[in-house]
């Protein structure tokens, strides 16, 4: 967080390869953020969320000419967006798979019992 520029520029890129990771298929991230949304992957909060992110991500990175630099506020939101976006689609996700494996194979162990 010591360089706000770079921490925002990497939560952009991380967002990005998230959203790549569950979507190849579209090139700009942009799009998949729309598309995330539109398929319910995120809420619409986190998708103009996830926006603010990439547009704070480009710029710094294409030197935008009235405001080129990202605050430190800034840079840990988008930061915090990133961790949550991964716990999101990743952890909560496969924890939830496995809540629901483990609940289906007590089940079945709690019907052989005499």
């Amino acid at each position: 967080m010591n360089a706000p520029d770079a921490a925002a520029m990497m939560a952009g890129s991380a967002v990005d390869a998230m959203l790549r990771n569950s979507d190849t298929s579209m090139e700009a991230l942009y799009e998949r953020i729309d598309k995330a949304v539109e398929e319910h992957k995120l809420t619409q909060n986190m998708g103009e969320w996830a926006h603010e992110v990439r547009l704070g991500a480009n710029r710094p990175r294409h030197a935008d000419k009235d405001k080129p630099h990202v605050s430190p506020e800034e840079a840990v939101q988008s930061v915090e967006f990133a961790e949550a976006l991964a716990n999101f689609l990743f952890v909560l996700t496969s924890g939830s798979s496995e809540a629901r494996r483990r609940q289906e194979t007590l089940r079945e162990e709690l019907r052989t019992l005499p």
